[in-house]
């Protein structure tokens, strides 16, 4: 399995097999991608990621250079801000502010490139020289029975490193 980066701190690892891809993103020693079925603790796999390469060859500029949400919406995190606007009265909703948080978060959380997997959702965003890296999947795909190892979370590194690493996935990926 290709380690890009570190665990410890961030890191992905990403490998192929004959039957599928299998990733995992080590935040702070905890792979995230994780999730358990029935009891059994599985890693992310799929039959390819040519669908999440594709999201992150289209918006990692975007989230190395974007600062702030386009909207002032109440949250600490990128899943907070998105969060926020669930739990408003579809009333107070003016869908065109929402169209421009919604374009801003399809740039910014890779849940759009899962093609029908058990992706995790998590969001990535510039803060300061930081990426932070948020998620909170406690109710993701929980109707299909899947518990997420480290199901919420927030965590910041730095953009370089950031950037480093995804783009060595790239690589990686169009190696295998």
């Amino acid at each position: 399995m290709n380690l890009l980066g570190n665990k410890e701190i961030f890191g992905i690892q990403i490998e192929k097999d004959d039957y599928a891809y299998q990733m995992s993103l080590y935040v702070n020693g905890q792979d995230i991608l994780q999730f358990e079925m029935e009891g059994v603790c599985y890693p992310y796999r799929w039959r390819n990621f040519k669908d999440i390469i594709e999201w992150i060859q289209k918006n990692l500029k975007s989230i190395i250079s974007e600062a702030e949400c386009p909207l002032v919406l109440p949250g600490d995190s990128a899943v907070e801000i998105w969060k926020s606007v669930y739990k408003m009265e579809p009333e107070v909703v003016d869908m065109d502010q929402f169209e421009i948080l919604q374009d801003w978060m399809f740039r910014h959380s890779w849940f759009s490139a899962r093609a029908g997997s058990y992706l995790a959702e998590i969001f990535f965003r510039k803060k300061r020289d930081n990426v932070e890296i948020s998620w909170d999947n406690s109710n993701t795909f929980k109707d299909d029975g899947v518990k997420f190892v480290f199901p919420v979370g927030k965590y910041e590194v730095g953009i370089n490193d950031f950037q480093k690493v995804m783009e060595q996935v790239c690589y990686i990926y169009s190696q295998l």
